[in-house]
């Protein structure tokens, strides 16, 4: 009679333990269940990886005739240039240094009292036919700028615009003096009833802004070496 506990060759054998009760007994130990999590989620991390890698398929999109523009061209317009004379060359040069007697003094030297309207002709030379308003432009430019001394023109007799009639004030100066003197100029215009200025072939009136002129054939027609002022 056959034991029950033996098979074929007669040997003794454990009994068989089923696969779930061996998973079964892993998951129950701490340590075990800890590393088969860990190795979800690192698969789960290369599948992300795997995905984020792969190249992504070519969509086949392709634009069609009214979604293709064609390059812009960008244009500008000639340039006139500067105006030009046989004997100066090109209008807008620098005007030549000057010496130390009428180098422009600076603004910290200056008077900073108010602008006023001085008609007096005391100390002035060469003012004959000049009206009130005239010389009171000569009088503000000499106390405001006292190392200009001009010369100043003025009247010009058979002259038919207001040198003519003594309305006008040639001030001859460098181009740095000048440019401080026509802004000085324009800052008291209401004061010295000045009409409009000209300086480097522009002409200014009060409320509005420079304007250029046309070429009139040398620096000193084109008002490049004094600023001109016309007054009421």
């Amino acid at each position: 009679m056959s034991s029950p506990h033996t098979t074929g060759s007669g040997r003794h054998r454990a009994p068989r333990t089923s696969r779930t009760a061996v998973l079964s007994g892993l998951w129950r130990r701490p340590s075990h269940r800890a590393a088969v999590k860990g190795l979800g989620v690192a698969a789960s991390a290369i599948g992300v990886a795997t995905a984020f890698a792969a190249p992504a398929a070519p969509q086949g999109f392709e634009r069609t005739a009214a979604e293709v523009r064609p390059p812009i061209e960008v244009r500008a317009a000639d340039a006139t240039g500067p105006a030009r004379v046989s004997r100066y060359g090109v209008i807008g040069f620098t005007a030549q240094g000057q010496s130390a007697a009428r180098a422009s003094t600076p603004a910290a030297t200056r008077s900073t009292a108010a602008v006023s309207r001085n008609t007096s002709r005391a100390g002035l030379s060469n003012v004959g036919g000049m009206t009130p308003n005239a010389i009171a432009v000569i009088n503000a430019v000499k106390k405001q700028f006292p190392a200009v001394d001009g010369p100043f023109g003025g009247y010009r007799a058979g002259d038919p615009g207001d040198h003519g009639t003594g309305h006008a004030v040639d001030i001859m100066c460098s181009t740095a003096e000048g440019n401080e003197i026509a802004s000085f100029l324009q800052a008291n215009a209401a004061t010295l009833n000045i009409k409009y200025l000209i300086w480097r072939q522009r002409i200014w009136y009060p409320g509005g802004s420079w304007k250029g002129m046309e070429d009139r054939g040398s620096a000193t027609a084109n008002h490049y070496d004094h600023v001109h002022v016309s007054v009421n």
